[in-house]
């Protein structure tokens, strides 16, 4: 054998290896190439030519939808950063990531602003632990005070939570207008009570004392009623007035003695009207956070609307209200049911709004304001309740309070 054929045999096995690594790589890139496309989210072509053109385009789209994200992010940064409304966003530690301009307000300050930053991050704290919603009002008593609704939200990324999102609202203004209103509506009614009342007995008078003339009688009688009437209005807006403004309370209120001193106040007009007035055993352990005269007012309001829209029929039983309360889980349920005339369905969704009559005759005849249930839906509501209401067209109704069972403080 000549040096030629020795040269060329380990040319040969040089090629032949080579060749072998050339191909293994070049399965490797294939394999490569078709992880990326199905990465990419293209299908992956049958033929290994097409693979290129097919990784081309599928990179492209993906250039194309990274620079909308990109400008969509743009945009919503530049969205955060200029919104009015304070907004803080933290990672699932609860440490700040970003805040704009108007949160960073509230962040690092000094003095009587340095409260707010406090209250939060504990509303941020409690959001990222608990995974809920935290709401709360911050008070800073700087040289103008300033009232602050700062609303955590929580991110979840799947079952994983992403952080937290806070919005702070300065809502300042909108509670010094709300109280001079009820300041105003406050004094105005106190003003219009005296003389209410000394037209009402001035009527009294006037139809005691005529004798003789039906018409005199029948106009001073009118003017009473009327008196009344209106006397029940002015009272009625100062409740609203009052529920409006009524702050969180946490004194543990029985509610078997709010039911029983309802009873007792409405019992004799419950038996003038001809309604029998019932009270379902009540635990005298239930309690609920709350002010208890707000607590008799509101149930005030839907007992006293039973007993008037209750009405006996000629030759049957006495209609009943009845009013009972039980524990479920964490909540208080308070109902009254009536046997009554019942509330057209197309009506209930309105009932609780102010001056709201569905029938207005009907109400004008029983003395109605058509401001007793926005009472009791306010008195509900500060006492962080709901209120609802099931009925029946000749059925009758039944109002259900749901409220926090107090829980003393550890």
């Amino acid at each position: 054998m000549d040096i030629l054929t020795i040269l060329l045999a380990a040319v040969a096995a040089v090629a032949v290896v080579v060749a072998v690594w050339a191909l293994a790589r070049s399965r490797r890139l294939g394999r490569a190439v078709d992880d990326a496309i199905g990465r990419i989210g293209i299908g992956a072509p049958k033929r290994r030519r097409h693979q290129i053109e097919a990784l081309d385009s599928g990179l492209g789209r993906l250039e194309r939808a990274t620079a909308q994200a990109q400008r969509e992010r743009a945009q919503l940064a530049g969205s955060i950063q200029t919104a009015p409304l304070g907004i803080v966003i933290t990672d699932d530690k609860g440490v700040i990531l970003t805040a704009n301009p108007t949160a960073a307000r509230y962040l690092g300050a000094r003095e009587g602003k340095a409260v707010a930053e406090v209250r939060i991050r504990q509303a941020i704290e409690r959001a990222v632990l608990g995974r809920s919603a935290v709401e709360m009002e911050v008070d800073l008593y700087t040289p103008v005070r300033t009232v602050l609704e700062v609303s955590a939200v929580p991110l979840d990324f799947g079952v994983e939570s992403a952080g937290c999102v806070a919005f702070i609202s300065d809502v300042s203004e909108e509670r010094r207008v709300a109280a001079m209103r009820r300041d105003f509506i406050a004094n105005v009614g106190h003003e219009l009570k005296t003389p209410l009342g000394a037209l009402s007995v001035l009527a009294e008078t006037l139809a005691a004392t005529i004798d003789g003339d039906a018409a005199a009688v029948r106009l001073a009688e009118r003017l009473q009623t009327e008196s009344t009437r209106l006397s029940r209005l002015v009272g009625d807006i100062l409740d609203l007035s009052q529920s409006e403004a009524l702050s969180a309370r946490e004194d543990p209120v029985a509610i078997a003695g709010v039911v029983r001193a309802v009873v007792e106040e409405l019992g004799d007009g419950a038996r003038s009207a001809g309604v029998n007035l019932a009270v379902d055993p009540i635990d005298p352990s239930l309690q609920v956070a709350g002010d208890p005269r707000q607590l008799r007012t509101m149930l005030s309001n839907l007992v006293e609307n039973a007993i008037k829209y209750s009405f006996a029929t000629e030759g049957g039983d006495e209609p009943t209200v009845t009013v009972r309360a039980r524990a479920d889980n964490d909540v208080v349920v308070l109902e009254v049911a009536d046997q009554g005339i019942g509330i057209p369905e197309a009506h209930i969704e309105r009932i609780f709004e102010r001056f709201y009559r569905v029938d207005r005759a009907r109400s004008r005849e029983t003395g109605g304001t058509g401001l007793g249930l926005s009472i009791v839906r306010h008195i509900v509501r500060s006492h962080s309740g709901e209120v609802s209401v099931e009925s029946a067209e000749g059925e009758g109704s039944t109002f259900g309070v749901r409220l926090p069972v107090w829980r003393p403080r550890t």
